[in-house]
C-alpha cells in the first residue's frame, strides 16, 4: 500500500499486513511500547485511576481501550497523512498512582504529566474516570492558562461532592480556580441530561466559559458549533478533553453516567477532525467501564476518538517544528 507521503517518522507501530492484529502486546494503535518517551512527539498514556462513581470501574477503561485499538489503520477516513507518518508516536504506559490514595495519586499523576510536557511530548491520554484528566491538564498546562475543548454530557464545575474538590465532578471548576485553564477560552459542548440542581451551570455564567448543551447543538448545527469552537478558542496553546459520555447513550453503554440525546460517533468524528488548525498540547478520552459493555463497543469508539485527537495533534505538532526550525 503507498504511503500518502514521505515518512518524516523514524517509530513506526506494528505493520498489520506483516502481523495479525491479534497477535502481540496489545498498545495504543499498536504503536511501540516506549517507557522513556525518548524520541516522542507523541505519547499515548494510560491513566487507570477512578474515584467513587455512580457505576465505577473505569480504572480498567485504558486495558480496553488498548486491546480493542488493534482494530485502528494507520490513516485516518479523510485522507490527511497518517500520524504515524509525519510524527513519532509511542505508547508510554502508564501514568504512576497509588489505589489507596487518591489525593496522592493527584499529584504524582500530575508529575508525570509535567514530565512529559518538559520533554516536548503531546500526551494523548484514556483513563479512567474524568478526575483523571485534572491531573493530566494540570501537568501538561505547566506554563499558565491554556484554551480547552470540553466534550462532556455534564458541566463538571461542582465546588465539591460529599467535601472532595477532586474528582470526576470538577474538572473545569478547579482548571479556572487554580488558572489551569483560561475561562474566556473554554467551551463546553454536548451539556444535557438529568440535574441535580438548576444552578449547576452557573459557574459557566459566573466566569464567561461558553456552554453549548445539546438543545443548543441541534438549533445552531453540526458547522455553526464549529465555527464557535473555533471563535473561542482562538489562537493559543489548548487541551481536549472527551468524556465518553458526550456520546449518545446508545455508543457508549460502557460508562458510569451514560445519557441518551447525545453526540453520534460521527458528530464527535467530524468535531475532532475540525481541530486540526488548533495548538493542541494534550487530550484525553476518559470514562470507559469494560465491565458494563464487555463487547467492547464503548472502548473500541474511545480508540477511534483517541486516533481522531492523535491526527489533529500531529498537525499542531509538525507546525511547532515548523515554526522552531525558521
Amino acid at each position: 500500500m503507498a504511503l500518502s507521503s514521505e515518512r518524516s517518522s523514524t517509530i513506526q507501530p506494528v505493520d498489520s499486513f506483516q502481523v495479525p492484529r491479534f497477535s502481540g502486546l496489545a498498545t495504543f494503535m499498536r504503536a511501540p511500547f516506549q517507557p522513556n518517551a525518548e524520541g516522542l512527539d507523541i505519547a499515548f498514556v494510560g491513566v487507570p485511576f477512578d474515584f467513587a462513581a455512580n457505576r465505577g470501574g473505569t480504572r480498567h477503561g485504558p486495558s480496553q481501550v488498548r486491546d480493542m485499538s488493534r482494530l485502528i489503520r494507520r490513516f485516518n477516513a479523510d485522507g490527511a497523512d497518517s500520524p504515524f507518518d509525519i510524527c513519532n508516536v509511542g505508547d508510554v504506559g502508564d501514568a504512576p498512582f497509588n489505589p489507596l490514595d487518591p489525593k496522592a495519586s493527584v499529584w504524582a499523576i500530575a508529575d508525570y504529566f509535567e514530565r512529559l510536557a518538559n520533554m516536548g511530548v503531546v500526551p494523548i491520554s484514556c483513563g479512567g474516570d474524568h478526575g483523571a484528566a485534572y491531573p493530566a491538564m494540570k501537568g501538561t498546562a505547566r506554563n499558565g492558562p491554556v484554551g480547552l475543548v470540553h466534550f462532556d454530557a455534564h458541566p463538571d464545575t461542582y465546588h465539591a461532592i460529599y467535601g472532595d474538590r477532586y474528582n470526576h465532578g470538577t474538572l473545569i471548576s478547579r482548571g479556572v480556580e487554580e488558572a489551569i485553564i483560561d475561562p474566556a477560552r473554554t467551551i463546553s459542548i454536548g451539556i444535557r441530561g438529568t440535574r441535580f440542581a438548576l444552578d449547576d451551570r452557573d459557574f459557566n455564567k459566573k466566569h464567561g466559559l461558553r456552554l453549548i448543551d445539546y438543545d443548543e447543538y441541534e438549533t445552531l448545527g453540526r458547522a455553526k458549533v464549529i465555527e464557535e469552537i473555533h471563535r473561542v478558542i482562538g489562537e493559543g496553546p489548548v487541551y481536549v478533553t472527551f468524556d465518553i459520555d458526550a456520546l449518545d447513550s446508545s455508543f457508549c453503554p460502557g460508562t458510569g453516567s451514560p445519557e441518551p440525546g447525545g453526540l453520534s460517533m460521527r458528530d464527535a468524528q467530524m468535531l475532532i477532525r475540525s481541530l486540526g488548525d488548533l495548538d493542541i498540547i494534550g487530550a484525553d478520552v476518559c470514562e470507559i467501564a469494560p465491565a458494563l459493555d464487555q463487547q467492547g463497543v464503548t472502548a473500541l469508539n474511545a480508540a477511534n476518538l483517541m486516533f481522531e485527537l492523535c491526527c489533529v495533534a500531529a498537525k499542531a505538532c509538525v507546525r511547532r517544528k515548523a515554526r522552531a526550525a525558521k
